[in-house]
C-alpha cells in the first residue's frame, strides 16, 4: 500500500530546532533530537523564514527573489519544505487549525 504524501499547500510552516556550526564553520540545522544537518546559507535563509507562514506565501517571497521560472521556483520549494519536515527542522500544520 501507497503512503499519499502531505501536501505542503494549504499549510503553515513553523521553525523546529536551531541553527549552529560545524567547527570548520559550515552551518547546520539541528532538530529537536539533537541531529545535525550541513546545509548551505541558503537552506538557512529558507529555514529562517519558516516562522508561521504559509507554503504559498513562502513561494511567493521566494519567487519575488529569484531569478528563476515559477514552475521551477515552486518544485525546487516544495522539495526542500519536504526535506526539512523530513530530516525534523520544520512542521507542517493546517492553516485552519494551526494551534492543534
Amino acid at each position: 500500500m501507497l503512503l499519499k504524501r502531505e501536501s505542503v499547500y494549504n499549510k503553515i510552516i513553523l521553525r523546529r530546532g536551531v541553527v549552529g556550526n560545524d567547527c570548520d564553520g559550515t552551518p547546520l540545522l539541528i532538530n529537536g533530537r539533537g541531529e545535525a544537518y550541513r546545509v548551505n546559507d541558503t537552506a538557512v535563509s529558507l529555514w529562517n523564514m519558516c516562522n508561521g507562514i504559509t507554503f504559498d506565501d513562502l513561494f511567493l517571497e521566494v519567487l519575488r527573489i529569484s531569478s528563476g521560472e515559477e514552475n521551477d521556483v515552486r518544485k525546487s520549494l516544495e522539495q526542500m519544505v519536504r526535506k526539512f519536515q523530513k530530516i525534523g527542522v520544520i512542521e507542517l500544520r493546517d492553516h485552519r487549525y494551526p494551534h492543534i
